[in-house]
């Protein structure tokens, strides 16, 4: 992938590691939130467009949405019907960093580092919204407020899983 190389990864992000830390550059991070790559273009609001939502109801696929913490169980359900001889071996997973504690943080350059690096989830949770509207990336976006309730029912269920429906589209 885009990211496989950790020595070009490492230069581009000016990253410095040890045991407990990841300290990543903040202008690096933001300029490729800008750039739209990877998983960052790659967003519920460029996939579930008006466009979407009037195709699924055009057309009535099978269809179910899922988080994707409940992969496992969906794993399980499809080996047991369509190949049953895989039960046994599920779930198949390949997160090597899984059992890592690591914290990431960013670090605005030409600072002292210890004083200005601020946790990421924390960074991403003041800044998202602004970096949203800033950086124009809802641009192309349209029908949010139905992807929005969607996600509503979604995640009130207690599988967080859910069936679409042409009805349940039209109720959101």
């Amino acid at each position: 992938g885009q990211y496989s190389n950790q020595k070009e990864t490492t230069s581009k992000f000016n990253v410095r590691k040890n045991n407990t830390h990841c300290i990543l550059d903040e202008r690096s991070f933001v300029n490729e939130i800008a750039a739209n790559s990877a998983e960052v273009g790659f967003s519920t609001h460029r996939l579930l467009t008006c466009q979407s939502y009037k195709a699924i109801q055009e057309n009535a696929p099978q269809l179910v949405f899922l988080h994707y913490k409940q992969v496992d169980k969906l794993q399980k359900l499809l080996a047991k019907h369509h190949c049953p001889e895989l039960l046994d071996d599920l779930p198949i997973r390949s997160n090597m960093a899984e059992d890592k504690s690591l914290k990431v943080l960013l670090h605005k350059k030409g600072t002292d580092e210890a004083r200005n690096s601020v946790d990421l989830e924390e960074w991403l949770h003041a800044k998202g919204p602004a970096m949203e509207w800033t950086l124009k990336l809802r641009r192309d976006a349209s029908c949010q407020a139905k992807t929005f309730h969607m996600e509503d029912e979604l995640f009130a269920c207690p599988d967080e899983t859910l069936r679409v429906t042409p009805a349940s589209i039209d109720r959101w």
